[in-house]
């Protein structure tokens, strides 16, 4: 009889144990099944967020199709769409587009040309200087980061006196080449030689890698107090940023109709400056940053705009927040 007991003891401990090993199965096959689900569910989100931010960027490009066919087209910080995002609204979801202006900053692509002493004062490596100057650089470091980018940026091998060519970078602990080709994003500035983690976050707010090699012009009326340094750098040595930043406050509502009216302000006209070919009353580059939200996720992409000759075209974008 004990004998009978210990064995049906044995079987129930069995069948628990089975029971239990089938319900942790069981589980574990609900959870994947929940998991894979949320999983989807996420994707299926953000893909529509994603198809939505398509469909704003083209938007936006119409809305600043609409801007410049205005008869004497002027873009301004105080139009409302530069003032205040636009709300859209989306089926289980909602959007903002913020629009930004992209031509306050320096073209480190511009430093790709020949360097040339003759022209210090005008010339992109001169201008780069000056503004790294206002932002507390010395001028033999600056002029080295001048060098150094444009040895990295432009084609050939020939060393500037003191820049880098792939000399320089094949020989370091992970040896990599120059890039030979114009910057897509300033965040490439990181390889360059010369860029510590200090001059980086120093200089990136108020640099660009635009289109071309060329200096882009500075919409004078989408300047605020920020970039100061920006225009007085522009502007030539004469200038310094509390008079740059003064020009700016000053600016009358509604900004300059033309270029030839901020010209013609005292505080410039009287230093005979010859950068007018520097600056403009519309933009030709914008970012247009749109914030999705649909089904509890949120994407974002930014969109950079030519606004240029022809229709406004998207010159690249960039899914996720800025760095």
């Amino acid at each position: 009889m004990t004998r009978r007991k210990k064995q049906r003891g044995a079987a129930l401990l069995i069948v628990l144990l089975l029971a239990a090993t089938v319900s942790f199965v069981a589980y574990a096959a609900m959870e994947k099944t929940t998991l894979a689900a949320s999983r989807t569910s996420n994707v299926t989100a953000r893909s529509e967020a994603l198809w939505g931010a398509f469909g704003i960027e083209v938007l936006a490009l119409a809305a600043v199709e609409d801007v410049l066919e205005q008869d004497n087209a002027v873009m301004s910080l105080d139009d409302p769409w530069a003032s205040a995002p636009v709300e859209l609204p989306l089926d289980e979801g909602a959007a903002r587009v913020f629009f930004a202006d992209a031509t306050a900053c320096f073209n480190v692509n511009s430093l790709s040309g020949a360097y040339d002493d003759a022209n210090a004062q005008n010339g992109p490596v001169a201008e780069f200087i000056r503004l790294a100057g206002h932002l507390g650089i010395g001028e033999f470091d600056a002029r080295a980061l001048a060098e150094s980018i444009g040895d990295w940026i432009d084609e050939d091998t020939q060393r500037r006196p003191q820049g880098a060519e792939d000399g320089h970078y094949t020989l370091l602990p992970s040896p990599y080449r120059t890039g030979n080709q114009p910057l897509a994003s300033v965040s490439e500035l990181r390889a360059v030689k010369g860029v510590t983690r200090e001059i980086y976050g120093t200089l990136k707010p108020y640099l660009c890698a635009g289109g071309g090699d060329a200096a882009m012009k500075i919409n004078v009326n989408m300047l605020a107090e920020r970039h100061a340094p920006v225009l007085a750098a522009a502007l030539g040595p004469q200038v310094t940023v509390q008079e740059a930043a003064d020009l700016i406050t000053d600016r009358p509502p509604g900004g300059y109709a033309r270029v030839e009216d901020f010209m013609a302000v005292p505080a410039v006209a009287a230093r005979n400056l010859s950068g007018s070919d520097r600056f403009d009353v519309v933009s030709r580059y914008l970012k247009a940053r749109a914030e999705i939200v649909y089904d509890n996720v949120l994407l974002e992409m930014t969109s950079m705009i030519d606004a240029g000759e022809g229709r406004p075209r998207v010159l690249s974008r960039r899914i996720g927040a800025e760095e």
